[in-house]
């Protein structure tokens, strides 16, 4: 009965071993493509063999060796994330255009600025002077 019982418990840990380290890898390939979106598929692919093979292959021995710890730790990753890193969703906070222009109008007008006059920004080119206002005569 004994021999029967470590037959199992080693084969059913060999079988879930297996299936996370090929649940681990697909999940590595997984994010290695989807991080090269807009890259024609055979060159991710090349790439993915080339560079990233070798690492998705040992981090996926390694959860499958592990798998007692990598399962719940890869099923609690959407409950954690969810809950820590979530962001509440935008909430609509736009104002109309016509409150804004009216809201720009009232304080161009407390601050004293002519409307017509165009804004000045750092670094824009000084406004060419008329002769009247440098008080040197045209030619």
């Amino acid at each position: 009965m004994v021999p029967w019982l470590f037959l199992v418990t080693f084969t059913t840990y060999g079988v879930v071993a297996g299936l996370t380290a090929r649940m681990v890898f697909a999940r590595s390939r997984a994010g290695f493509v989807a991080g090269r979106r807009g890259a024609h598929t055979e060159w991710v692919e090349e790439r993915f063999e080339e560079q990233e093979r070798a690492q998705a292959e040992a981090v996926a021995l390694v959860s499958g060796l592990c798998w007692v710890v990598a399962i719940p730790a890869l099923l609690l990753r959407r409950v954690v994330t969810g809950l820590v890193l979530d962001r509440p969703a935008p909430r609509s906070t736009a104002t109309p255009t016509q409150s804004v222009a009216d809201r720009i109008e009232e304080l161009e007008r407390a601050l004293g600025l002519d409307a017509s006059a165009p804004n000045a920004l750092p670094g824009d080119p000084p406004e060419p002077r008329g002769p009247e206002v440098e008080g040197t005569q045209a030619d």
